[in-house]
């Protein structure tokens, strides 16, 4: 009995996280509409913080419950479930276009800041300063995205404030559009604070009724039902021909996952990083986002081949996880 009220709860959270995230994000586009060429960056910034809201919200969650390894997971996987399900699907669809100025503006800082990370990591663990220092790191990211804003020609301009407007409507599901507004906006960060809230607190429930490694809960399921809005965006926006939309969605929010999230983590109380992690988890993560740039660089484009062996390498990653926990 206790296995079905799990489920039904993990269901329930799943639409609260879709559906709030819907109405939240469709209340914010009136606000890009009106987006200027010099706040164009601030929609960009806000799309990444919108994308990674669920994962931050469940990753904080399970810290303060004591369960600070799922927290880790959250933030590891997120970037590994991104590129691979996000972006090597979409690719998969159709060919994504990777725009020069999306690789001055947020390409480098896709690859360097994972390096970062394990090297952070290496010493096995990761302190409060370190969090912190991580967490400011998000300051020269913004710096770096109004620079480029700045040197950006007009018809660029109106792509980037297409892409924006397409992003937020298209987070969550189809059903049950209403009015944007102030009314929208709140009941959306209240179903998206309830379903993450309440899917956070299953995860728990997961680790201890199975006893299930919470670093594995946390890169699987922790990982892939946050997403899941976000992967339904970049998927709806490939088959609507704006191929940018997936690469865009997914490098912005790896970069505000891993030095904000793990910022927050690594502040809340200092990270012990396991042997596990230094050897698999977290060469993983930064291959990832290596194969990710080189992809995006080669033809500035990331081609259905390409896409294939971003998807077939997450279910290889996912697959070996399996196997390690079932040791």
């Amino acid at each position: 009995m206790s296995e079905l009220v799990l489920l039904l709860s993990i269901i329930v959270s799943i639409a609260f996280i879709s559906k709030g995230s819907d109405w939240l994000t469709d209340s914010l586009i009136p606000i890009a509409k009106k987006l200027k060429t010099t706040s164009i960056s601030i929609g960009l910034i806000l799309i990444s913080i919108v994308v990674s809201l669920p994962e931050i919200l469940v990753a904080v969650y399970a810290t303060f419950s004591g369960y600070k390894d799922i927290g880790l997971g959250v933030a590891f996987g997120s970037i590994i479930c991104n590129i691979g399900l996000m972006t090597g699907l979409s690719a998969i669809i159709r060919p994504l276009k990777v725009t020069r100025n999306m690789l001055l503006r947020d390409g480098i800082f896709s690859v360097v800041v994972p390096i970062l990370i394990f090297a952070l990591a290496s010493d096995g663990q990761i302190t409060r300063i370190e969090g912190l220092a991580t967490f400011l790191l998000f300051i020269p990211y913004l710096m770096n995205v109004f620079l480029q804003e700045k040197g950006i020609a007009r018809q660029d301009f109106v792509e980037e404030k297409r892409e924006v407007e397409v992003e937020l409507d298209l987070i969550g599901w189809g059903y049950g559009k209403m009015e944007a507004g102030w009314f929208s906006f709140t009941l959306g960060l209240t179903l998206l604070l309830s379903g993450t809230y309440l899917f956070a607190f299953q995860l728990t429930q997961i680790v201890e009724i199975f006893s299930v490694d919470a670093l594995f809960i946390g890169m699987t399921l922790g990982t892939i039902v946050p997403s899941i809005p976000n992967i339904a965006a970049a998927y709806k926006a490939t088959k609507r021909g704006l191929t940018e939309v997936a690469v865009s969605e997914t490098i912005g929010s790896n970069i505000f996952t891993l030095l904000v999230t793990l910022g927050i983590i690594s502040m809340l109380s200092p990270v012990v990083i396991k042997k596990q992690w230094l050897v698999f988890d977290l060469p993983v993560m930064t291959g990832m986002s290596f194969l990710l740039f080189f992809f995006s660089l080669t033809h500035s484009t990331i081609n259905k081949k390409e896409g294939f062996i971003l998807f077939g390498s997450y279910i290889g990653i996912l697959i070996f996880q399996i196997l390690l926990f079932m040791k």
